[in-house]
Parts: structure tokens; C-alpha cells; sequence
């Protein structure tokens, strides 16, 4: 029962976020896509650059470039942002079922009174954003600082070399907020160590601009395009988290709570005889 009513408070939560970043991303982040992915065509059908000119031509070959010869990808119009609704869907659905045990949990771990609606609608919506902001920094903030956003036509380093950075920073990320929000010991200052830890290693770097092969005008036009992406995609998941971590809060209070309280033991008091 607890997990049926989990997984419907993620689904109705995951899709509404979904919905609504589905929307943001239309606004501020898909136009710039489809912006610098006029300039990658260009690229592609221009003659191709020579080594003397621009001494990166193994640049394509290493498989670390945006290259999508031979491989699927949705057809541009309804079928793409079909897609793309989809990912964002089942991206807060996950992120919800981690998120809203997690909430319960804590609270009820730190000796908090239950997240409910009784303690007012303020005090919960404040709750869930402290959670979204969280999620915002441990999974966008800190990935990012290493690895910016990236448009088509940019070249980077090898992919499976940046999922493993993004997964550790992410890692690091959540483990030294919840070190240093979360435990009352002296230790907790370790969390700063594990903040700081993804940096120190370094993440993945691509041996050479992320522009080489394209002409100067193109390159300066797409750099300016990859500063407004970095700043479309950095508001539109602060958006995207804050809200899920505010209706998250909002389900455990409203439909989950309820139900751990049913579901938890009764004190055990011993009697005294007289």
C-alpha cells in the first residue's frame, strides 16, 4: 500500500514537472538548440579543414565530437518534442522516487515533527524547496562547473569519460550537502572534502576548442550562443527542481504521511504495579 501510493504520488508529481519544464525548455533552451544546430549543418556540408590550419583533424576520430552520422535520432517537429517531454517525464519520476522517501526518512530520523499540512503550507513549501535546491546544486550546479552545458557542433572530451566525472560530482555533491546539513557531529565539515573532491580531480577535458574545424565567424557566433545556453539550461533546472522539490513536499505532507503514521508502531509502555 505505502509503495503503491509512492510510486502515484511520483508519477502525478513527475509528470506535472515534466509538463511544465517541458515548457520552460521550449522557451528559453530549444531555440538555442535548433540555433546552433543550423551552424553544425553548415559545418558539415562546408570543405573540410585542413591539418596545417587547424592541427585538430583526429578531433572526430576519438569519438568525443558531436557526430551523429549513423546514428538515430527523432525526426525534428512533433515526433522530437515527443521525445523530449517524455525524457523530462520520466527524468522527474525518477528524481521523485528518490526524493520524497528521502524527505520522509530524514525528518523523521532528526526527531522532526512529520512533514504535514498541519504545520502550515508555508513551512512545507519551504521544506520542499530547501530539498529542490539540493537536488539543483548535487545534479546541475556542480556537474556543470566542470562540464558546461554543451551545443551541437561543440566538441568535448570522450562521453564515457564525462558520465563517469558527472556521475562522481553528483555523488559528491549530495554525500557532502547531507554531511554538512544533515549531521550534528563535529566531522560533518568533511562535507566541504567531498565538494571540493570532483574539482580537485579535474574533470574531463577535450585535447583542443571545443570549436575547432569551424570558421571564425562561426565559432564566435556559436561561443556567444553557448554563454546564453549555459544560462537558459542553469534557470530552467533551477525551475525544473524547485518545483519538483516544493510538490514533492507537498505529496509526502498531503498522502504520505498520513499513511507512515498508520503504518507506525505503537509506543510500548510498560506497566507498574502497585
Amino acid at each position: 500500500m505505502l509503495f503503491r501510493r509512492l510510486f502515484l504520488c511520483a508519477l502525478f508529481v513527475g509528470l506535472l514537472t515534466g509538463l511544465i519544464d517541458s515548457l520552460v525548455q521550449r522557451w528559453q533552451v530549444v531555440p538555442l538548440i535548433l540555433a546552433a544546430e543550423v551552424f553544425e549543418a553548415a559545418a558539415k556540408s562546408a570543405p573540410p579543414v585542413t591539418a596545417s590550419s587547424t592541427g585538430s583533424d583526429h578531433a572526430h576520430a576519438d569519438g568525443a565530437a558531436h557526430s551523429h552520422d549513423g546514428a538515430w535520432e527523432p525526426q525534428t517537429g512533433l515526433e522530437r518534442t515527443a521525445y523530449t517531454v517524455l525524457a523530462n517525464v520520466l527524468n522527474a519520476v525518477g528524481t521523485a522516487l528518490v526524493l520524497m522517501p528521502l524527505m520522509a526518512f530524514v525528518n523523521r530520523q532528526r526527531g522532526g515533527q512529520p512533514l504535514s499540512l498541519q504545520r502550515g503550507n508555508g513551512a512545507v513549501l519551504r521544506h520542499g524547496l530547501l530539498w529542490g535546491g539540493a537536488a539543483w546544486v548535487s545534479l546541475f550546479a556542480m556537474p556543470a562547473l566542470g562540464l558546461p552545458p554543451e551545443l551541437p557542433g561543440m566538441q568535448s572530451a570522450a562521453l564515457h569519460a564525462r558520465q563517469l566525472w558527472w556521475v562522481g560530482t553528483a555523488l559528491c555533491g549530495a554525500g557532502g550537502l547531507a554531511m554538512l546539513f544533515l549531521i550534528k557531529a563535529k566531522w560533518r565539515v568533511l562535507g566541504l572534502a567531498l565538494l571540493v573532491l570532483p574539482f580537485a580531480i579535474g574533470a574531463p577535458e577535450h585535447a583542443g576548442s571545443p570549436y575547432a574545424g569551424l570558421s571564425p565567424e562561426v565559432a564566435v557566433q556559436l561561443q556567444a550562443l553557448a554563454s546564453r545556453f549555459a544560462v537558459a539550461t542553469a534557470v530552467a533546472s533551477a525551475l525544473q527542481y524547485l518545483l519538483l522539490g516544493a510538490l514533492c513536499a507537498v505529496a509526502v505532507a498531503r498522502w504520505l504521511s498520513p499513511l507512515l503514521d498508520t503504518a507506525a508502531p505503537a509506543p510500548v509502555t510498560a506497566e507498574v504495579s502497585s
